[in-house]
């Protein structure tokens, strides 16, 4: 639909847009998985600049954060103000689970939907209120997981159960060795045409690791490794 929408916000987001030709006016939605400084703090510059800078005038979307005490802390920082965001509606969506409480009831909901993308939060463990996205659009459905707990035993089971097949999976390379046998298998009962490996460390994940896991799946889908400034066609 013209619109552009961004998982995560770690890296200088305005210097990316610009390097793909997208103008800030374009973005529709931004969703941050969890609360770790290297998946949300490009949202500090970004908050700032668009309430700053006259060129931002006309710049507004929603962003959406499982819990609110980092992001006040972020506001009260930058602004003064821990409840200042500016233009940008800032939406909490981490309440939908009890990250203190019995995380077994695993409440997925849908926390956007503009007509255009829909998003569904699912609940996974690597830290409080963490959550994987399932994004819908244009008849594709793609998944990003977000970080995980060390061998995925929260790897969202709408990935591997269910009824409909996925167009992508992006998970990540930082918290689990890839090339285990049975994170191999977990991740070869995945029902998508293709498998991102994204915030790979590649001293838990060295380049044969991920070679392995990709011969491993090979008859299955296409399993590849992110890089900066990759373009997937979906």
């Amino acid at each position: 639909g013209g619109k552009h929408y961004l998982v995560d916000a770690g890296a200088p987001i305005l210097t990316l847009l610009k390097n793909h030709d997208i103008p800030l006016t374009d973005v529709a939605g931004v969703f941050i998985t969890h609360s770790h400084h290297d998946h949300f703090m490009g949202l500090a510059v970004l908050t700032q600049q668009v309430n700053e800078f006259h060129q931002f005038k006309d710049v507004s979307f929603p962003v959406f954060v499982p819990d609110e005490e980092d992001y006040h802390r972020m506001f009260a920082f930058i602004f003064g103000d821990p409840a200042f965001h500016g233009r940008l509606a800032y939406t909490i969506y981490g309440g939908l689970t009890d990250p203190y409480g019995d995380r077994s009831r695993r409440v997925s909901a849908v926390i956007f939907d503009d007509g255009n993308l829909k998003v569904t939060a699912i609940p996974v463990d690597h830290y409080q209120n963490a959550h994987a996205f399932l994004l819908e659009a244009e008849g594709k459905r793609v998944v990003f997981t977000g970080d995980l707990m060390a061998d995925m035993p929260d790897y969202p089971k709408v990935i591997t159960e269910s009824d409909v097949d996925l167009d992508v999976v992006v998970t990540e390379g930082a918290h689990t060795r890839l090339n285990k046998p049975e994170v191999m298998e977990l991740l070869k009962s995945s029902r998508t045409k293709t498998l991102v490996i994204t915030h790979r460390y590649d001293h838990v994940n060295p380049d044969g690791a991920v070679a392995e896991l990709m011969a491993y799946t090979r008859d299955k889908f296409e399993t590849v490794l992110a890089f900066d400034g990759m373009v997937l066609d979906v």
